[in-house]
C-alpha cells in the first residue's frame, strides 16, 4: 500500500493545518473526522483529522508520525465537518478551534490513561520486563495497566514510550465510554397530541409542513406575541419530521428555560429527547451525544451546543427566542448559533424556524428582503388580550415623595399588596443583581472600581457582612474606609440591585413567600429547577429576578409583573441598546395574564417617552421596527452593513495602545481597496478587563467578505507584538 498522510488541526488559534505520516498500522483505520494523538512540540496532544492525502506537501520536511487514533469511527457527521469549516472561514478563527468547539468538552479536555493492548495482555512477562527497566513507580503495576487506571503524566512518560514502542500499550481518554442510563422520562411516544390549534397556528404550521415535505432548505421567521403558541407549532413540526424518520434540533437561549422546555418535549416525545447545555457534566454530554449519533434520540434540545448534536438525518432546526444575544459566543470561535443554525440547515437541506415575539432587526430585514418567510401570530391562543401596561414616571414620583427615594412606586406597591390578598402570583424584574450597584465617594463623587477592571464594583451582603464584588472577573474585597481616589472622602453604597429589592420586599410584605432568582442564587446544580418548580406549584407568591425570569416561562398563576428599572441598558454605548431594552420589556411583560385572569404590568421609568418604552407599552413591534430600521439605515449600522471588531489587549496600557495604533494605520491604508471603513483605535467600552487594557478597531463594510480579506491582509503583513493578544469578532453583538 502506498504511503499515506493525515492532515490534522488542533484547538489552537493558529490558522494552519499540520501534516503527519500515517504509520502502516493506522493506514486502514484512519478516517476524516476522527481524533488522534499527535506529537506537537514537545508533547503529545489531541488533534482532529481533516484529511487523508496520498502525498505530503512539497514544502513540509521531517514529517512526524501520528501516535494513535482515539476513535473507531468518525465523531463528526459530514455536515458538521462542513459547518466547522464554514465557522472557521466566516468568523475568522482556526479550523481546529471551530471543530473542537463542536465536540462535547468530554471529548476535548480529558485525562489520558495508559492501557494494555491485546498483545500486552497476552505477554505479561514482556510487560513486567519493561516495568523493571523503567523503574518502580507508585500505583503502576501489571494490574493497574490492565485496568487502565495509570494516568499519563511526565512521571510515566518514559514507561509510556517503552510500552508503546513494543506495541504493548496504548492511550485512552477518560469519559469516552457513555453510560446507558439516560435520566429522561420514558414511555411517551407522541401519545400526548397537544391542544387543538388556533387558526393562526394552523396557518403557520401548514406553511412549514409544506416545506418539510419538499425536503428543501428554507428559513421561516415565526413572529408571535407572548402566549401565541409558538412552542406548539414547533412540536407539531417536529412530529412531522419524526414520522419521516428524520431528526430535529431545538435551541433555547437560557439554561433557566431548559427544565421547562425539556419537560414539555419529553411529555410529547419521551426518551427520544437528548439534552445539551453547559451545566451537564462531561459524561452526561457524551451520553446524549452518542444517543443522537446512534439514532436512539431523535430530538436534541438545549442551548448553543445543541446545534452541534450529531443528527445524521436532520430535517428541522428550531431557534427559539432567536433575538437573544446569548446565542453569540464570546470567545473563539465567536460564532452566532442562530446564523450557524441556518447554515447547518442549508448544508442538510433542512428547514429552519426562527421564533420570537421580538425578532432581531437582522431577521426582520431578511424577511423583508424575501430571504426568510415571515409567519405572524398576533394573538394569544386563549384569545386573551395582551396585559395592560401602566407607566409610572419616576421623575414625578420622586418629586412628590421628596427626599424619599422609593424602590417601589406607590402604585406598584399597592398593586402587589392587592395581588397577595387575592392569592395571585407576581413577578418583579430588575436586571441588576447585588445589593447596591455603585460605591462612591461623598466628597469627590468618584466611584470605586474593580482593581482589575475599569467598571464599578457591586456591593453584596454575605454571612460576614457587606463585601464588594466585580461581576466580570469575580474579584472580591471589603468596602474601603476612605475614597481610593481622593484619599479623604467617606464612601457610600448607592444604586439598586436584586438583593436590596428582596430586602425591601420582605420588609413591606412579611407574610409573602418571596424568592430571588439571579446568578447568585442559581450557582448550584438544579437550583433553577427548584425555584421555578416551586413557583409553578404556587409555593412562592412573589418571584424577583433578572433576565433569567424574563423570557420563555409559562406561569398561569402570574397576573402582575413589575418592571423596576425599565431604563436599565438605554445608556450603554452600543447601537443595539434600544433594541435590547424593547425586547426585554416585551418579554418580561409577556409573563403576565397567560391563563384565564388578565395581566397587568407596572413599568417604572425615568424616560416614559423614549421610543423603546413607548413601543413596549403599546405592544407595537411594527412601530419599533420602522423607527429603529430608519435610524440604523441613516447611520449605516446592521442590518444595513456588516461589522468586524478587533480588540487588542495587554496588561501594559502603552503596549496595547501601540499595537492597536500600528494595526489601524495599516488597515486604514488598505481599507479602500477592500471596500471597508475603519474607525479607531479607541479604548473599549470596558477599557480594563481582568487586568488587561483593551483598545478596539471597528471595521464596517457592505459585505463581510471585505472585512475578512482585509484582516487576512493585515495578518500577512503585520505581526501582533509578542504578549499582546488580539480578538477578532465578526458580526459583534456587543460593542463593550
Amino acid at each position: 500500500m502506498a504511503e499515506q498522510f493525515a492532515e490534522v488541526v488542533f484547538p489552537i488559534p493558529l490558522r494552519q493545518v499540520f501534516t503527519y505520516r500515517l504509520p502502516p498500522a493506522l493506514e486502514s483505520l484512519a478516517q476524516v473526522g476522527m481524533r488522534c494523538f499527535a506529537p506537537f512540540g514537545h508533547r503529545q496532544t489531541v488533534g482532529f483529522i481533516t484529511g487523508i492525502i496520498p502525498r505530503a506537501p512539497a514544502h513540509v520536511k521531517n514529517l512526524k508520525s501520528l501516535d494513535s487514533l482515539l476513535d473507531s469511527e468518525a465523531l463528526l457527521t459530514p455536515d458538521l465537518q462542513k459547518l466547522g469549516k464554514w465557522i472557521a472561514d466566516y468568523y475568522y478563527c482556526s479550523e481546529g478551534e471551530a471543530l473542537f468547539a463542536i465536540l462535547p468538552m468530554g471529548f476535548v479536555k480529558t485525562k489520558r490513561f495508559l492501557v494494555l493492548t491485546p498483545e500486552g495482555l497476552q505477554n505479561k512477562e514482556k510487560v513486567l520486563a519493561v516495568l523493571e527497566k523503567a523503574g518502580p513507580m507508585r500505583k503502576v503495576s501489571w494490574e493497574t495497566l490492565g485496568e487502565g487506571t495509570v494516568l499519563l503524566s511526565p512521571r510515566t512518560s518514559g514507561l509510556t514510550k517503552l510500552l508503546k514502542k513494543e506495541g504493548l500499550a496504548a492511550l485512552k481518554l477518560e469519559g469516552s465510554v457513555a453510560s446507558e442510563e439516560t435520566g429522561l422520562k420514558k414511555g411517551y411516544e407522541d401519545l400526548e397530541k397537544g391542544p387543538p390549534l388556533h387558526n393562526q397556528q394552523q396557518v403557520a404550521l401548514d406553511a412549514i409542513e409544506k416545506n418539510l415535505n419538499l425536503d428543501t432548505f428554507h428559513t421561516f421567521l415565526l413572529q408571535g406575541v407572548t402566549g401565541s403558541g409558538k412552542t406548539e407549532v414547533y412540536l407539531r413540526a417536529i412530529s412531522t419530521v419524526l414520522k419521516k424518520g428524520q431528526q430535529a434540533i431545538v435551541l433555547i437561549p437560557e439554561i433557566a428555560l431548559t427544565p421547562q422546555t425539556v419537560d414539555r418535549f419529553t411529555r410529547r416525545f419521551g426518551d427520544q429527547v437528548a439534552v445539551f447545555h453547559s451545566r451537564l457534566g462531561p459524561t452526561e454530554k457524551i451520553r446524549h451525544w452518542r444517543r443522537m449519533a446512534s439514532g436512539e434520540a431523535k430530538v436534541a434540545v438545549g442551548a448553543r451546543s445543541a446545534l452541534f448534536a450529531p443528527a445524521k438525518n436532520l430535517g428541522l432546526i428550531v431557534v427559539d427566542e432567536e433575538h437573544d444575544s446569548s446565542y453569540k459566543q464570546d470567545k473563539a470561535p465567536r460564532y452566532h448559533a442562530r446564523d450557524a443554525a441556518i447554515m447547518r440547515a442549508q448544508i442538510c437541506k433542512a428547514t429552519a424556524i426562527l421564533g420570537s415575539a421580538t425578532p432581531s432587526l437582522e431577521s426582520v430585514q431578511n424577511a423583508r428582503l424575501g430571504k426568510y418567510t415571515l409567519l405572524s401570530m398576533p394573538e394569544r391562543v386563549n384569545r386573551k388580550a395582551l396585559p395592560r401596561v401602566k407607566v409610572v414616571n419616576l421623575r414625578e414620583e420622586w418629586t412628590v415623595r421628596g427626599e424619599e427615594r422609593p424602590i417601589l412606586s406607590m402604585a406598584l406597591e399597592e398593586a402587589l399588596r392587592e395581588n397577595l390578598e387575592r392569592h395571585e402570583q407576581s413577578m418583579l424584574f430588575l436586571n441588576r443583581r447585588g445589593f447596591n450597584t455603585v460605591t462612591l465617594c461623598l466628597k469627590c463623587g468618584a466611584q470605586v472600581h474593580c482593581p482589575n477592571c475599569s467598571i464599578p464594583v457591586t456591593s453584596h451582603k454575605g454571612p460576614k457582612g457587606v463585601f464588594l464584588l466585580c461581576h466580570y472577573c469575580d474579584w472580591q474585597g471589603p468596602p474601603p474606609e476612605t475614597c481610593p481616589t481622593c484619599k479623604d472622602g467617606a464612601v457610600q453604597q448607592v444604586g439598586l440591585g436584586t438583593e436590596k429589592v428582596e430586602e425591601e420586599l420582605r420588609s413591606k410584605f412579611p407574610q409573602a413567600r418571596i424568592a430571588r432568582m439571579d446568578l447568585d442564587t442559581t450557582r448550584e446544580k438544579g437550583s433553577h429547577e427548584k425555584i421555578l418548580d416551586s413557583f409553578r406549584r404556587h409555593e412562592i407568591d412573589l418571584l424577583l429576578g433578572t433576565q433569567m425570569i424574563a423570557k420563555g416561562h409559562d406561569f398561569p398563576g402570574v397576573t402582575l409583573v413589575g418592571i423596576i428599572g425599565a431604563d436599565t441598558g438605554l445608556a450603554l454605548p452600543d447601537f443595539r441598546s434600544s433594541e435590547r431594552v424593547f425586547q426585554l420589556l416585551v418579554q418580561v411583560s409577556g409573563r403576565a395574564g397567560r391563563a384565564e385572569k388578565e395581566g397587568t404590568i407596572y413599568l417604572q421609568t425615568f424616560n416614559p417617552d423614549h421610543p423603546s418604552i413607548q413601543a413596549a407599552v403599546h405592544h407595537d413591534t411594527e412601530a419599533f421596527w420602522k423607527g429603529e430600521l430608519e435610524l440604523r439605515k441613516d447611520l449605516g449600522y446592521p442590518p444595513f452593513s456588516r461589522l468586524g471588531l478587533l480588540v487588542y489587549q495587554h496588561k501594559d496600557e502603552k503596549r496595547s495602545s501601540r499595537a492597536a495604533e500600528d494595526a489601524a494605520a495599516y488597515l486604514k491604508r488598505e481599507a479602500r481597496s477592500f471596500g471597508v471603513e475603519v474607525r479607531g483605535p479607541a479604548p473599549a467600552g470596558i477599557f480594563k478587563l481582568r487586568d488587561q487594557y483593551r483598545f478596539q478597531i471597528l471595521l464596517k463594510a457592505e459585505k463581510p467578505t471585505g472585512i475578512r480579506q482585509l484582516i487576512q491582509s493585515l495578518d500577512s503583513k503585520f505581526e501582533t507584538p509578542t504578549g499582546v493578544s488580539r480578538a477578532v469578532d465578526l458580526d459583534p453583538q456587543s460593542m463593550l
